[in-house]
């Protein structure tokens, strides 16, 4: 098995890359090589190719992990040229403990591997800079819909 990690020495860190999730065909990252969220490295390249331009894509094997229960949500959401993965506990009605009295009590948002936001039935990291806050904002109106 050949990580997407391997090929960082291969490639300039300023190559523009695509990553696509081979199980749903889906598009999960865009942008430069040194941008790719840490989360994606470990990921088994199933496959890669170059366009004329020098623009690569990688088609990789996206481990997914999901907490147990079906409450959980999970996805990646881009702002601006920022990417967070996210973790949403939602629950059929709004609670006290949810996110200002809402349906989500759980939330938490990385960039980079970093954790930028987290809820657990209160605030224990507060939205970090401008983007993360919209991220949140975006995140909660899809799941309290």
């Amino acid at each position: 098995m050949i990580t997407l990690e391997s090929f960082y020495d291969l490639i300039s860190r300023n190559a523009q890359v695509t990553l696509l999730n081979t199980r749903c065909r889906t598009n999960i990252f865009t942008g430069s090589a040194r941008d790719i969220p840490d989360e994606y490295s470990a990921c088994a390249v199933e496959d890669f190719s170059m366009n004329d331009s020098g623009h690569l894509t990688f088609k990789i094997k996206v481990k997914e992990t999901r907490p147990a229960g079906s409450n959980w949500q999970e996805g990646t959401i881009r702002v601006h040229d920022r990417i967070y993965h996210y973790w949403v506990k939602q629950y059929p009605e709004s609670s006290k403990y949810g996110i200002g009295g809402g349906r989500v009590s759980k939330l938490m948002l990385k960039r980079k591997g970093e954790i930028v936001c987290n809820y657990d039935r209160g605030w224990d990291v507060k939205p970090i800079d401008e983007d993360t806050e919209l991220a949140k904002d975006i995140i909660l109106h899809q799941y309290t819909l």
